[in-house]
């Protein structure tokens, strides 16, 4: 768990890549709790395809975006990088505007996640 209580919840999943040399890095995460009224947001890297709210996809290609009871993700490329953009990356960029005034951003790339 990456928050875990009694309105907000995000899991992640942390895997080893032959670009970290086995080390773990995130791979996936999960949004979801009593806040978002039983919906739920995954994020994968962009290797795995998963971005998903409830299951289905947020969009068909890059950019677009979701309105939800409270809540908007929004995917783009805008936003500092937290590091440098790997090599042979593009950036992709996931937004969540959540209730409770929770914010997530998420750099997604091809096999890991910031």
């Amino acid at each position: 768990w990456l928050v875990k209580s009694s309105t907000v919840s995000i899991q992640a999943r942390f895997e080893g890549t032959r670009y970290t040399e086995g080390l773990a890095a995130t791979n996936q995460i999960v949004v979801g709790g009593a806040f978002l009224h039983g919906h739920k947001i995954e994020v994968g890297t962009l290797d795995s395809g998963i971005l998903t709210v409830d299951g289905h996809k947020l969009t068909a290609g890059f950019h677009g975006s979701y309105s939800g009871h409270g809540f908007t993700v929004r995917y783009d490329d805008s936003g500092k990088v937290p590091d440098v953009i790997p090599e042979g990356n593009e950036k992709r960029v996931v937004h969540m505007d959540l209730p409770l005034d929770v914010k997530v951003t998420v750099f997604q790339w091809k096999n890991y996640l910031d």
